[in-house]
């Protein structure tokens, strides 16, 4: 599937942290700021994928910023929504020996900015905008 650089296993981030379905909207939003990441790969217990949720699905599961809620009432909110209310069931995934074209290919058709990087279900990995952004530097000079 191309040369061996340009497999999507050495530009993505391996082992990514990740969520189930059933945590609250609040934990994902706290693990994607403590890792400074923009997406979480949803796993069951089995470590298989079921989903994905993004910092964007977070955004459109808020309540709207003109709201009458307290802060206190939007905290309960965040802490009792399950991921599984904002997730993208059975997201677009790819294997680690895929090329970065498929990769990008998918990102492109499918309007998405990450994607899960799978072997038999289990995630291994992530590949996004910026690890693009990286193979193409270091391959532009």
């Amino acid at each position: 599937m191309g040369s061996d650089s340009s497999q999507v296993q050495h530009w993505m981030t391996p082992n990514p942290h990740t969520c189930h379905k059933e945590d609250s909207l609040a934990d994902a939003r706290d693990l994607m700021a403590e890792h400074r990441c923009r997406r979480l790969p949803v796993v069951d217990d089995n470590g298989h994928l079921t989903g994905i949720v993004s910092f964007g699905d977070l955004r459109q599961a808020a309540p709207s910023t003109v709201t009458t809620l307290s802060l206190f009432e939007i905290n309960y909110f965040w802490a009792k929504l399950p991921v599984s209310d904002a997730m993208t069931a059975d997201p677009v995934t790819v294997a680690p020996d895929s090329s970065i074209d498929v990769a990008c290919r998918l990102m492109l058709d499918y309007r998405i900015g990450g994607l899960p990087v799978v072997v038999e279900r289990k995630v291994v990995g992530i590949f996004t905008t910026t690890d693009v952004l990286r193979f193409v530097v270091e391959h532009s000079s």
